[in-house]
């Protein structure tokens, strides 16, 4: 069995054995929450949910049609009526206080082995189900359990983005494993991972507390730990869900980069956000590049600049993770560009570079796409020029 997991004590996303390999999150740190101040703000959203959730249908429909308005998309969008995935969705945020661990983990063993050792490891106490219990009594889980399930009683409407999703998966990618979705409440630890059991089989766990909302007092988890940075946790929201759990699904499935070059990091990566937003037909382009709309209005206004840039620093073939790792990666900026610049520029490039291939190479099938693993020859085929 493997992981690869997103958790707020992680900057990087980990493949590795559970067997071998235990990675130490999934503690509720109560003492260093600032309790009452949160419990403060926890009311305080919890009572501003409400009050603002009379203006869901209204503000959907302009989402909807801002969505639709904004994406990028030139080519007709397929017809994937005809096609039903296979999956199952379990929501342990409730099932956890209602079974036993024995009996969760007779009923789902590959997620229940997941769980119990990384997200709410309990399991190797001796005593792990009173472990468990008092996890869950304490108030601060319990208030966390509640404002989670009332933010998310409409799930209904992600679950059906999330089959829409799959269907689209299914079409330009039916060799990829359709998997089974379990929800939980992880205390701020856990925001999504995949996994898989003895046969293989994909599913994937989704941190529901994680996705709050940008209104969610988030800062005040833990205010000296970088993963709530504002930056970040502007993305911690419903809109943003569907897209996080497609993109482990094309992570796991594109090949690794040829080198440790910048080049290929950014035309891997490309290749992803390409992926997502062919399957994520009707997302906002905001959300599968996850830029604010004036972020992503910089870097449309600056694309010419942001190529004379990489190549002005000679950045294509840097190998050193330091000098890169901002344009590639979720960062507040990119470093040398003026301050208005957002990380992941680089990102942004590779995939304007993958959608100049696909244009020009109209022969090309997404599975050729997927395993052209040279990126200079990808780039070369792509004859991509930046728009002025």
């Amino acid at each position: 069995m493997y992981i690869y997991y997103s958790s707020s004590n992680s900057s990087v996303k980990d493949k590795f054995k559970c067997k071998v390999r235990a990675c130490k999150v999934g503690h509720f740190h109560i003492n260093n929450f600032h309790i009452f101040t949160l419990l403060a703000q926890l009311f305080n959203f919890v009572f501003s949910y409400y009050n603002m959730i009379r203006q869901i249908p209204l503000l959907l429909l302009a989402l909807l049609v801002f969505a639709s308005c904004e994406s990028d998309q030139t080519e007709p969008i397929p017809d994937v009526s005809h096609i039903n995935p296979d999956y199952q969705v379990h929501r342990l945020e409730q099932l956890v206080n209602q079974k036993s661990i024995d009996e969760l983990t007779a009923e789902h063993p590959a997620f229940a082995d997941v769980f119990f050792k990384h997200v709410l490891p309990v399991i190797r106490q001796k005593d792990y189900q009173s472990a468990l219990d008092t996890i869950l009594d304490n108030p601060q889980f319990q208030l966390l359990v509640d404002t989670t399930l009332q933010v998310h009683s409409d799930f209904e409407n992600t679950l059906k983005e999330l089959d829409s999703g799959f269907k689209f998966l299914q079409y330009y990618l039916p060799e990829v494993d359709v998997p089974d979705i379990y929800t939980f409440v992880s205390g701020f630890e856990y925001q999504r991972f995949l996994s898989a059991d003895s046969s293989q089989n994909n599913l994937i766990g989704i941190g529901l507390d994680m996705f709050l909302g940008s209104s969610f007092p988030y800062g005040s988890v833990a205010p000296d730990n970088p993963a709530f940075s504002n930056y970040l946790t502007r993305r911690f929201n419903k809109e943003h869900l569907p897209k996080k759990v497609i993109e482990l699904l094309i992570d796991d499935h594109l090949p690794t980069a040829e080198k440790n070059q910048m080049l290929d990091q950014m035309v891997r990566n490309g290749k992803k956000l390409y992926l997502l937003d062919k399957i994520l037909p009707m997302t906002s382009d905001t959300v599968i590049m996850e830029y604010s709309a004036e972020q992503w209005d910089w870097v449309q206004a600056n694309e010419l600049e942001l190529w004379a840039f990489l190549l002005k620093e000679n950045l294509f073939y840097e190998t050193s993770s330091n000098k890169t790792k901002k344009y590639l990666s979720p960062s507040p900026n990119s470093p040398g560009m003026p301050p208005a610049a957002p990380g992941r520029t680089g990102n942004y490039m590779g995939w304007q570079i993958v959608k100049s291939y696909m244009k020009r190479n109209p022969e090309a099938s997404i599975a050729d796409l997927v395993n052209l693993t040279d990126a200079q020859l990808l780039l070369q085929k792509s004859r991509y020029k930046p728009r002025k």
